[in-house]
């Protein structure tokens, strides 16, 4: 049996949409795997371990949720984070990203970085278990206060001030980074070249150290560029999980100190807000931008996107650490219904017409798949509209066990006028759109609107239950 035919039956890691379009994965199967009958069958089809569960008596809110089918969504998304293998697999994942880093600064000392942990793992609002592990890659160099600035993309039809350009303004740093930067726009940094620098260096050091990995880890790998993360998949075989698929993002980023001028978070937050010192802590330590292959339509437009996620990761710590409260299991379980719902919760964009010259220019070298757009939407914005919804609602009164099902309730509601509405924006910047539909050509959106009017009817009926 040749690895070609063994790839072409296994079935992608994820739903396929615009943003993770790409061929079935291919070459990173456990060799050693492949020994016997029995084992291949395990690497064709990898099975979905048995999730270790948290014991509900070490769960302070189970006890406290007096519905059935609120306890069952909140023990879905439940894993037991304490367990050995759990705290092997995120140990071992970190230790080979520092490895990685450190010796992608040693072969080449622009991308001399420091490494972020970000992500709904390391927010401890993962659901299903530990597949999925996010880390900012932040360059050094380029994030010292004076060497970079912003500068708005000119000539948009449609302004969106989540995406921008960046200038290197230090003499030393130009001439240090200039096969980073355009010609047609001196000094400004093309993330797509750095990006691909990124990668290339990235699957350097992979191929000099696979002989070296961690015994549970297979030597075969795969290093991809999507529009944004360099993604590794790896694969685990340990005692509880095994032949376990595990995705690793890597995001080039700068850090900018300060706080963006767009962003109003501060002035809506007035100091007799509960949050206001929440808010105030998670803006000290600044922003980030992230690379990217794409803007704000969707469409292949290098440029350098706005990040919160370090905001982000203080404030939902904060909120979440009350046990007795529900914050953190309404976005678990708002995660929970939306992996199980995930084909209906789409949006679909009209393809581009590639026999318009202007059109098809954008499309130059992007794979083909690139051009079937179906939008799953994605678990950041249940995050966002929490957090809206938490803003509005800051008081721990509408945050008590009893009060589980309505802020669900909200949540979902609000997702849907914001679709309705086609206005789905960040809870940092007002004007920053999550889905900027002005940008994109006509999409569609009624299956989607249907499926949560569904939900809130569902989570309507779980609500008045509970009273």
């Amino acid at each position: 049996m040749t690895e070609k035919k063994i790839t072409a039956r296994r079935k992608p890691l994820w739903p396929v949409t615009r943003e993770s379009r790409q061929p079935y994965p291919r070459g990173w199967l456990y060799r050693e795997a492949l020994e016997t009958r029995e084992d291949v069958v395990a690497a064709l089809f990898p099975r979905k371990p048995e999730v270790l569960v948290l014991d509900s008596s070490e769960d302070k809110m189970m006890p406290q949720m007096k519905n059935k089918r609120l306890r069952e969504l909140y023990k879905e998304a439940q894993f037991d984070r304490e367990h050995q293998e759990v705290k092997e697999i995120e140990e071992t994942v970190r230790h080979l990203v520092q490895e990685i880093t450190e010796s992608i600064a040693e072969k080449d000392p622009l991308f001399t970085n420091t490494v972020l942990e970000s992500g709904s793992f390391y927010e401890d609002l993962k659901v299903e278990g530990p597949n999925e592990f996010d880390f900012m890659i932040c360059l050094e160099e380029l994030s010292k206060p004076g060497v970079c600035a912003i500068r708005a993309i000119p000539f948009r039809s449609v302004q969106d001030p989540g995406y921008v350009h960046v200038e290197i303004q230090d003499p030393i740093s130009r001439k240090r980074w200039k096969r980073y930067t355009s010609k047609k726009k001196e000094n400004f940094l093309k993330p797509k070249t750095l990006l691909e620098k990124f990668k290339d260096l990235v699957d350097q050091v992979l191929t000099e150290k696979k002989e070296h990995f961690y015994e549970k880890l297979a030597k075969t790998f795969e290093a991809d560029l999507r529009k944004i993360p360099v993604t590794l998949k790896l694969t685990w075989n340990g005692a509880e999980y095994k032949y376990y698929e595990i995705s690793v993002d890597l995001v080039v980023c700068i850090r900018m100190n300060g706080w963006p001028e767009d962003s109003n978070v501060k002035d809506r937050c007035k100091r007799s807000h509960p949050g206001y010192e929440m808010i105030r802590e998670a803006t000290q330590g600044g922003y980030h931008l992230i690379a990217s292959c794409i803007g704000e339509a969707g469409k292949p437009r290098p440029c350098w996107r706005l990040s919160f996620s370090r905001a982000e990761g203080i404030l939902l710590r904060q909120l979440c650490k009350n046990s007795s409260l529900v914050h953190k299991a309404a976005v678990k379980i708002l995660k929970v219904v939306q992996k199980k719902n995930e084909s209906e919760l789409c949006l679909y964009e009209e393809e581009a017409d590639l026999t318009d010259p202007e059109v098809a220019v954008d499309y130059i070298g992007v794979p083909e798949s690139s051009y079937l757009i179906t939008w799953a939407f994605h678990s950041y914005v249940l995050k966002t509209m929490f957090l809206h919804v938490w803003f509005e609602y800051p008081e721990e009164s509408y945050w008590t066990a009893d009060k589980l099902a309505p802020r669900i309730h909200s949540i979902l509601e609000r997702i849907h006028k914001s679709l309705q509405g086609r206005d789905i924006r960040s809870f940092w910047l007002p004007d920053y759109k999550l889905f900027n539909f002005r940008a994109r050509r006509r999409t569609r959106t009624q299956a989607c609107e249907q499926k949560l009017c569904s939900l809130i009817t569902h989570f309507d009926k779980l609500k008045l239950s509970e009273k």
